[in-house]
């Protein structure tokens, strides 16, 4: 039984029956306070708390805008060291054919993948060769700590050519191009550009062990032998300053840069061998530079994709 109204007419009490649109607007209103009452728990939990799901989401979305600033750090540099090293290939070309450079119009997209992922192997050789030199720097610091640091001056651990302009490296040790064959071949040593007459200094302690000269392949060189397995080459030379069995120091003066042999420019190969296994002389440098000039030194380097012999 609903609710009871008192009727004057027939002096009694009786039921209070509504319009059908007042239960409508009833029902309606119910509705109404159970959707905001909803919305109301729904923004409180959406505003304190997080699901497993967002927060993973959110770590991630963070971890990938700190990997894009890394990775737009170090395309900048490489950007940089690209720009010096087309700055030296031309130099090396107008040196080489007395005329300018051709120009070779060409801009990367740079919101290209292929460009992206370009960059991203370039900084994956670079790491490569890092950690490579690194895993010898610490070989030869346990066989100085075994030996003694009398062993230091018998290691090369100097540049062959002194006051060398770090821009002027080229091809290092591995895969290279070949200046006359057009081929990938494998590079046994690092060049460094240089014109003819530039003076060659030995990297260690050591005793000549040979004085060769050729027409061919690496022209005039010297080998010389550090002891403890360590021997350095310096190739196509134009003129031999020491002789068979000579005994020099780290720094002396040994010969002059040249154009000898297979060589397609006047430039000094070096090269470092422990126990007959070449290794990377780039590995042996950061005894002479910091840290700033070696990793200059290293971008160069990678960077060069033709060798000179």
């Amino acid at each position: 039984m609903g609710r009871l109204k008192y009727d004057k007419e027939l002096l009694d009490y009786v039921e209070d029956k509504h319009p059908a649109i007042y239960h409508i607007l009833r029902v309606l209103k119910f509705m109404g306070y159970t959707l905001a009452l909803v919305f109301l728990y729904y923004l409180i939990f959406i505003l304190f708390f997080s699901s497993e799901e967002e927060k993973r989401m959110i770590s991630e979305r963070r971890l990938i805008e700190e990997e894009y600033e890394e990775l737009a750090g170090q395309t900048e540099l490489l950007e940089g060291v690209l720009g010096e090293l087309e700055l030296k290939d031309e130099d090396i070309y107008r040196e080489l054919f007395n005329t300018n450079f051709p120009n070779y119009s060409f801009v990367p997209d740079t919101m290209s993948g292929g460009y992206i992922q370009h960059t991203s192997r370039m900084i994956d050789r670079l790491w490569e060769e890092v950690y490579s030199c690194s895993a010898l720097l610490e070989s030869v610091t346990d066989s100085l700590t075994a030996i003694g640091d009398g062993v230091l001056r018998d290691i090369p651990s100097i540049l062959p050519i002194a006051d060398f302009p770090l821009g002027n490296v080229g091809a290092s040790l591995g895969r290279k191009m070949h200046p006359f064959y057009k081929k990938m071949v494998f590079h046994g040593g690092l060049d460094l550009v240089a014109p003819a007459g530039i003076e060659v200094v030995a990297t260690a302690d050591g005793r000549v062990a040979s004085v060769e000269r050729a027409m061919k392949l690496q022209g005039t060189r010297i080998i010389l032998d550090h002891g403890n397995g360590y021997e350095t080459v310096y190739a196509h030379l134009s003129d031999v300053l020491v002789r068979k069995g000579q005994r020099v120091s780290r720094g002396d003066v040994i010969a002059r840069t040249g154009n000898t042999g297979t060589s397609f420019a006047p430039h000094l190969h070096y090269e470092v061998l422990l126990d007959g296994r070449q290794l990377d002389p780039l590995c042996f440098f950061n005894a002479e530079l910091d840290t700033e000039r070696y990793g200059e030194l290293l971008m160069y380097a990678v960077n060069t994709g033709q060798s000179l012999d």
